[in-house]
């Protein structure tokens, strides 16, 4: 019966169309071994010196979580492998790049060394932060260190390395030890190194609670950034080592700004800073999340990312994980400059952050090729920062024609 030749025909067809999406597509396969999630991926710069981005998109099929067109993850839950990460993304160990004349080492726990190691990574000094287990480089971070081949320079007092807090210095490099009892005394050694390094007072200071990171971590990245020093204060009492460096004749014309709002550095650490220095100003926030979208808007002479406009870079961080923005510092200073935003939720972009990517968004009237993008590191895989959370970053950050009389016809 013709009926029953053409049902087999339409059976073996159906099977030979299945084989092959198994086969070269890998259709509905979701564990990383040759999805389209698994296209975008690139293994891990930690140990190769290659690629720097990797992650598995759990969601949606076809949408890569290692990359999309206008955003970079830097995947893994582990900060001390995201430093390693984001340090040989910013300096490259294959090609004409040139490596880091320094390298500096913080406690992968030890949030207020690494907030205040921040302006060690920006140039000229240029020493980005790796992350040590314990306050000890683990193998594959003494392997990353060997990458990046620091080999001093009269920028980093011909020292290889700086460790910062509690931290044992590895063997076979000059290093700097730069340490106190507590975190205030700790930033107060990194102002003094910073003044003498430079040979001369940082271009303003920035005051953070040593109790908070959730409003001190954007401090990390904006030093990173412009070299600014970092000094902490309690909720109502300016300690007395932060008092020093700002009692300083050296840094007597140096302005000063306070991050967070009135209920994590009270009035009472301004009028205290504003006795003993130049002047002082406030960049508040109801909340972390706008706090660090205040920071990003800022601009008081030469303080403050001042990114009202399209055209710019960003870091998204969890606002619990603190160490990562300080693992991702090193991307602030060269590159996109990306600025740090934080979110609150692995799910969803905050409200704020939206509605502050939706003012920059990038535009163009006839020829997208000669327009100015935005562009955004993702960090963390997507248990930190799901993929879906990275599709709605990807849309905020996306170019889009702008409707005018001649686009409209």
């Amino acid at each position: 019966m013709p009926w029953l030749g053409l049902s087999i025909l339409l059976v073996l067809v159906l099977i030979l169309a299945a084989f092959v999406a198994y086969f070269f597509f890998d259709v509905g396969n979701n564990d990383g071994s040759g999805s389209p999630d698994s296209i975008a991926e690139t293994e891990s710069g930690a140990t190769g010196g290659q690629g720097v981005i990797a992650g598995h998109s759990n969601g949606p099929l076809g949408f890569p979580s290692a990359a999309t067109r206008n955003t970079t993850r830097i995947s893994g839950s582990d900060p001390v492998d995201i430093s390693m990460a984001a340090a040989l993304a910013a300096y490259p160990t294959s090609g004409p790049g040139s490596p880091p004349a320094a390298v500096t080492i913080v406690d992968s726990t030890d949030w207020q060394s690494g907030v205040a190691a921040a302006t060690l990574s920006a140039l000229p000094v240029g020493a980005p932060i790796l992350l040590a287990p314990s306050g000890t480089l683990s193998t594959t971070g003494t392997d990353t260190l060997a990458q990046l081949n620091p080999l001093g320079s009269p920028d980093t007092g011909e020292n290889k390395v700086f460790t910062v807090g509690k931290v044992a210095p590895p063997s076979g490099y000059e290093v700097k030890r730069i340490d106190g009892g507590d975190p205030a005394s700790i930033a107060a050694g990194v102002a003094k190194e910073k003044a003498n390094l430079v040979d001369g007072p940082p271009a303003a200071f920035v005051v953070v609670s040593s109790e908070a990171p959730e409003y001190a971590t954007p401090a990390a990245t904006w030093a990173a950034r412009s070299g600014d020093v970092v000094l902490f204060t309690g909720k109502d009492s300016v300690p007395k080592a932060t008092l020093d460096v700002i009692k300083d004749k050296a840094n007597k014309n140096v302005p000063i700004f306070i991050l967070g709002p009135t209920d994590v550095v009270s009035s009472k650490v301004v009028k205290q800073l504003d006795k003993a220095g130049s002047t002082v100003e406030r960049v508040g926030g109801d909340d972390p999340e706008s706090a660090a979208v205040e920071l990003v808007r800022y601009s008081s002479g030469l303080f403050g990312w001042n990114l009202t406009d399209p055209g710019h870079g960003y870091v998204l961080t969890r606002t619990d994980r603190p160490m990562d923005a300080i693992a991702a510092t090193a991307l602030s200073t060269g590159g996109t400059w990306p600025a740090l935003l934080l979110t609150d939720s692995s799910e969803k972009l905050p409200e704020v952050v939206d509605d502050y990517l939706l003012d920059v968004k990038p535009g163009y009237e006839t020829d997208p090729t000669r327009a100015i993008v935005n562009h955004a590191w993702v960090i963390g895989d997507d248990s930190v920062i799901s993929v879906d959370e990275q599709a709605r970053l990807d849309d905020a950050l996306e170019l889009e024609i702008v409707e005018t009389a001649s686009t409209t016809g």
